[in-house]
């Protein structure tokens, strides 16, 4: 006799809870991030196909047997009690769908791209309690377009309750670093083409971000913490105004917009050796150019008096050695913090000012911003916002409680940091024994572009930021649309991208 119900793992932690509730709400579904292949024009020839090449589907088998955390799914996803499921079975045919896409130059085929990365982020997962909430989508450019020969790019874009970003990029360097992308073409290994997966026992899965961290918290800060969150307004001082572009409104379509920057990795050393001169760290820099962009392009001191913004931070390096298992070092997982930065009315102004040393001023707020970062890990996981998560009983009355309220943000900027391509594992016997044979060779990572779905209850727009060892950095801008202008967008993009070119032609000034 066989049942549908599904076998229950251990409840979703708290931060857990706080992506699977915005999953069922439909305030935040997924997170993305892409990877541009290149292949070598020897083993190119699947590119033509719409379908995946075994060696992608025996890397992407290889991956899944090894992440618990993409063999599971999440049961009772529509309360607070929430549970990872075994699935005992994938067919990994479910989980890719592969696109020829036709264009007539690469920046066609480049929006068609962004396009993509947007669409990822508004499709709901379904069925999730015996489906793993993943998915892969796969365009291959059909075209003569000499810039566009012999790539394709891989969407990764997963259900933020199984990991965060910094594993969305740890996830496509196993799946390129995989047994099956290297070889001979005369010698494939059939057995591990199977895109059927089966797993009858239930996985070990790594412990909830507060079960893995010796989160403390003070009276001071827990009280603190509380009456600014509860306490009555009239018994507290006003906030202070910001930029935050509409109030939250979860009537509104969810359609998130994305746009895309490339840095050279000419422009990115250029920057990195600034940011090293000046003690400041290269997220530090981007939220002082955001700032110096917003400042002057919405010059109203009435509609933009301060601006705020948020910093996502990886709590990896803060797992305990005695509470987290160290067999899941390297697995794939959600562990996040964050660190408020506010710019205020003064430092606004001072970038107003029609006599303004803007570069001087981009450098003091990269500073500041380094400062509170600095600051804010040297105290994790000490008086943790993330410690006080396990006081909300109810996430679905949380969030419902923030619509209509205002954000309290301006954006944020999350850098997943470097993706580094695999080398070359054959041993010199390997490559004596295979020599004379046609060598398949080994895709690789050209570009990364990671963004987060629009976020209804949080900042107005997302900064994401990754790059590529020795290749391109990309900053994914991302927001929902109608809740900031279109026009905006495209000025802030414009403004990231003239910084960048601006300070490499000069070595020392933005504007």
């Amino acid at each position: 006799m066989t049942t549908t119900t599904p076998h229950l793992l251990r409840k979703l932690g708290d931060i857990e809870h706080f992506s699977s509730s915005r999953h069922h709400l439909g305030i935040y579904r997924c997170v993305t991030i892409s990877a541009r292949h290149q292949h070598p024009p020897s083993s190119s020839s699947h590119l033509t196909s719409t379908s995946p090449s075994p060696s992608f589907i025996a890397a992407l088998a290889h991956v899944v047997r090894h992440q618990p955390m993409l063999r599971v799914g999440i049961a009772g996803d529509d309360s607070n009690d929430a549970h990872f499921t075994h699935v005992s079975s994938i067919d990994l045919r479910d989980h890719i769908s592969v696109t020829l896409i036709p264009c007539h130059s690469s920046q066609e085929y480049e929006d068609r791209v962004a396009q993509q990365q947007g669409w990822e982020h508004d499709q709901k997962f379904t069925d999730i309690a015996v489906r793993p909430p993943w998915r892969i989508s796969i365009l291959r450019p059909s075209s003569d377009v000499p810039e566009l020969q012999d790539i394709e790019d891989v969407f990764f874009a997963f259900h933020h309750a199984l990991m965060d970003g910094t594993s969305g990029r740890l996830f496509h360097e196993m799946l390129l670093a995989a047994p099956s992308y290297h070889g001979t073409a005369s010698s494939p290994n059939p057995i591990e083409a199977d895109p059927i997966l089966s797993f009858p026992d239930p996985p070990s899965l790594p412990e909830s971000q507060e079960q893995g961290l010796d989160f403390s918290l003070s009276w001071s800060y827990t009280l603190r913490t509380l009456w600014t969150e509860l306490g009555p307004s009239f018994l507290k001082p006003a906030k202070q105004p910001i930029w935050n572009a509409t109030p939250i409104d979860f009537s509104l379509p969810y359609k998130t917009r994305v746009k895309t920057i490339d840095y050279s990795p000419e422009q990115l050393e250029t920057l990195l050796s600034a940011c090293r001169s000046h003690a400041v760290t290269l997220t530090a820099l981007l939220h002082s150019l955001v700032l110096t962009s917003l400042t002057k392009r919405i010059p109203s001191a009435e509609a933009a008096p301060a601006f705020a913004a948020a910093t996502p931070l990886s709590l990896r390096p803060y797992l305990s050695p005695t509470k987290s298992d160290p067999a899941h070092a390297s697995s794939l997982r959600c562990l996040v913090a964050g660190c408020t930065h506010h710019f205020s009315p003064q430092a606004v102004a001072a970038l107003r000012a029609t006599d303004a040393n803007v570069n001087s001023l981009i450098w003091k707020n990269a500073q500041h911003v380094k400062a509170e970062l600095a600051e804010k890990q040297a105290k994790i996981p000490k008086d943790d916002i993330m410690g006080l998560l396990k006081y909300i009983s109810d996430w679905f009355a949380f969030w419902r409680g923030r619509d209509g309220k205002q954000r309290a943000d301006s954006w944020e900027i999350s850098n997943i940091g470097v993706f580094k391509n695999p080398s070359s594992p054959r041993t010199d016997a390997q490559a004596d024994s295979t020599e004379g044979k046609e060598q398949v060779g080994i895709p690789r990572a050209t570009r990364l572009l990671f963004t987060n779905g629009a976020m209804v209850a949080g900042p107005p727009m997302g900064i994401n930021v990754v790059s590529v060892k020795g290749s391109k950095f990309t900053i994914g801008l991302s927001w929902q649309d109608r809740v900031v202008e279109d026009e905006l967008m495209e000025w802030l993009a414009e403004d990231l991208t003239a910084f960048a070119v601006r300070f490499q032609e000069t070595g020392d000034s933005f504007v």
